[in-house]
């Protein structure tokens, strides 16, 4: 081969390896991009406390006998919520409950429906419910009793209020409860 044919080959070597680089150099640009977005998880919590229960003022109750029984809620938690609370008293004796004295009458926003108490307004976080009631009385009626131990349990439950659209009724917030708990 002649230097001149060697020269032309080198240089389109040298050609086709500077475009091969180039080509694949132009092939391989790319891009990355990231967006971090932070959020939290909000929650729905309940505390249910009764302030001025003292359980040694209700060891041998006398009919007519009256003592402090005052359910109230707080939401601890992040979120605003709505409340209901369930009551299972004693089959076997009758007590009343009372609030500022007066029999069978309940708390500010506190509304019964079908044996279950609705608070009717949303409670936010940090807020405290009025007393569902103040105190509960033995029937005066009642006759003598056995001595043993029994039981009110109340349980306070909560939903969320976000994206509840109803009135603050009973049946709407019932239904809302249906919806989130899934009854």
């Amino acid at each position: 081969m002649n230097a001149k044919k060697k020269i032309v080959s080198v240089a389109l070597a040298a050609s086709l390896a500077a475009t091969a680089i180039v080509g694949g150099t132009l092939a391989y640009f790319t891009d990355t991009d990231k967006a971090d977005n932070v959020f939290t998880v909000g929650n729905v919590d309940i505390e249910l406390t009764e302030p001025n229960w003292e359980p040694e003022d209700a060891v041998n109750m006398y009919p007519g006998e009256v003592v402090s029984k005052d359910p109230t809620v707080t939401n601890v938690g992040n979120n605003p919520c709505l409340l209901r609370v369930k009551i299972e008293w004693p089959e076997n004796v009758d007590l009343d409950y009372l609030t500022d004295g007066v029999e069978y009458k309940l708390g500010d926003n506190w509304t019964a429906r079908d044996g279950v108490y609705y608070y009717q307004s949303i409670l936010d976080p940090d807020a405290t419910t009025d007393a569902l009631f103040d105190e509960i009385r033995l029937d005066p009626a009642t006759t003598n009793g056995t001595g043993e131990e029994m039981n009110i349990v109340i349980t306070a439950e909560a939903v969320q209020a976000e994206g509840f659209t109803g009135t603050l009724t009973p049946e709407s917030i019932a239904a809302w409860f249906e919806t989130c708990m899934g009854e």
